[in-house]
């Protein structure tokens, strides 16, 4: 955490100083380009916009605005012959033979202290700032400009308005950028972390964190590389588990197959009877068990599957058909309600069939008699949608999470009668997952179990 801590606040002093140094860049580049006129470049800027008003012919509008605001400016060529003078700067001029005067302050603080008051009477109206600037401009002349102002230079002159606000503007942008910055670095590595957990909670155990997180030397570093360990032991599990029973159902076909074998035997001898009749009820039953742990087991494995254009329309008669037939002495009716628009949807038939159809036999049996379940069909977008709804008592809300895992039975006593031993919907959502699809069941406002498959038209 300390390391955390430390990288965060390395950051930001890196991301303020770097802002820092930019707008200080930024700065001395808009000086340069004479966007922001500094007080040291004002009397180079006035007198080149002199010269300039000079040369479009609008130098006595320009002098007249300079006046309103005391300042008088006179004009001279490289032959020190005047082109333009005011009234108030004549007399100076002859005074002084034009001499040329630096910069400078007539009331600066410091000048005032050290000279004694003298009357206003003998007082210059210019007590500002008196200069001359030579100008040269591209054609290679030479000009000379003198100025003499009540005011400071730079404030004659236009100042952009970002100058104005540059004091409050550049913090805030500065923090403004630090903080998106920051944000993202802290946020980055959670939301990979947010979806590896949400990957693994739908029980993809492959999902891991991401090397670039997981190698990180803080502490979310170390949460990614413990969840990935973490979540390497529930895989390699998973994986015993799956093997295990694999290994178990495998063996106890060999004995099953004796038992069933004497049974047989048995009957010849001595003739069918309750005990036999219950011992190949039985046998039967635990071999479809083992045939069921077995293929469940091979999807696990990753099986090859075999993807074709199919007509799901013709696949959802097919299995309607023999569910019909399998409830012809029952009131349970079967409604279709396939849209006209479907799209050929790429898949693997017989395992499709075999997912729909479990889906199909669980909403047969658990559905009020008499009853309709309802099969609907429809594409939007990218997706193709299948629904079937029953009329049965429905599920708990607690269990409907994991309706479909391995072995879970949500009424042990209901599942007991039909025989039922938890694996067909676990079948059904594992196929689903190998054909990049989702399902679910939630129940319905008005009684029973709706359960939705979702599969995506452009499997490849």
């Amino acid at each position: 955490m300390t390391r955390l801590f430390l990288k965060i606040a390395g950051l930001m002093i890196a991301v303020n100083l770097t802002l820092y140094l930019s707008g200080m860049g930024a700065r001395l580049w808009l000086e340069k380009e004479k966007v922001i006129i500094t007080p040291q470049q004002a009397p180079e800027v006035l007198a080149e916009r002199v010269v300039e008003a000079w040369k479009n012919d609008t130098l006595e509008k320009y002098s007249a605005e300079l006046k309103d605001s005391g300042t008088s400016i006179a004009l001279f060529n490289s032959d020190n012959i005047v082109l333009f003078t005011e009234t108030g700067l004549i007399k100076f001029i002859q005074r002084n033979n034009r001499r040329r005067f630096n910069q400078r302050r007539d009331d600066s603080d410091e000048n005032a202290k050290k000279r004694s008051p003298r009357p206003n009477r003998n007082r210059s109206p210019f007590a500002g700032v008196q200069f001359t600037q030579d100008v040269t401009t591209d054609n290679g002349e030479l000009y000379t400009v003198m100025v003499r102002s009540q005011n400071a230079l730079h404030q004659l002159l236009p100042q952009p308005q970002i100058k104005r606000y540059a004091s409050i503007l550049i913090p805030l942008l500065a923090l403004l950028l630090s903080s998106l910055i920051i944000s993202y670095y802290i946020t980055r590595p959670i939301r990979s972390l947010r979806r590896t957990t949400q990957s693994f909670g739908d029980r993809d155990l492959s999902a891991r964190v991401d090397l670039d997180v997981a190698e990180r030397k803080d502490a979310i570093g170390e949460l990614g590389r413990d969840f990935n360990s973490m979540a390497q032991r529930l895989d390699d599990t998973s994986r015993s588990q799956h093997q295990l029973l694999r290994d178990v159902s495998h063996e106890l076909r060999s004995p099953l197959a004796r038992i069933q074998m004497a049974n047989t035997l048995a009957e010849q001898k001595t003739g069918t009877s309750n005990e036999l009749a219950r011992i190949e009820q039985e046998t039967l039953r635990l071999d479809s068990l083992i045939e069921t742990i077995l293929r469940l087991t091979r999807l696990n494995d990753m099986p090859e599957l075999v993807f074709s254009p199919l007509n799901l329309s013709d696949l959802l008669n097919e299995i309607v058909n023999d569910a019909q037939y399998e409830y012809q002495d029952t009131n349970k009716a079967i409604a279709i309600n396939i849209a006209k628009d479907l799209k050929p949807l790429n898949a693997d038939y017989d395992y499709l069939s075999s997912a729909l159809e479990n889906i199909l036999r669980n909403a047969m049996y658990y559905t009020a008699d008499p009853s309709t379940v309802t099969i609907t069909a429809q594409c939007f977008q990218n997706i193709m949608e299948v629904k079937i709804i029953d009329q049965g008592p429905g599920v708990p809300e607690t269990d409907l999470k994991r309706l479909f895992e391995p072995f879970f039975r949500s009424d042990s006593s209901r599942n007991e009668k039909t025989g039922s031993n938890g694996v067909g919907l676990a079948i059904t959502h594992r196929i689903i997952e190998l054909h990049q699809g989702k399902v679910w069941a939630k129940n319905n406002a008005n009684g029973g179990l709706s359960v939705t498959v979702q599969l995506p038209l452009n499997l490849a």
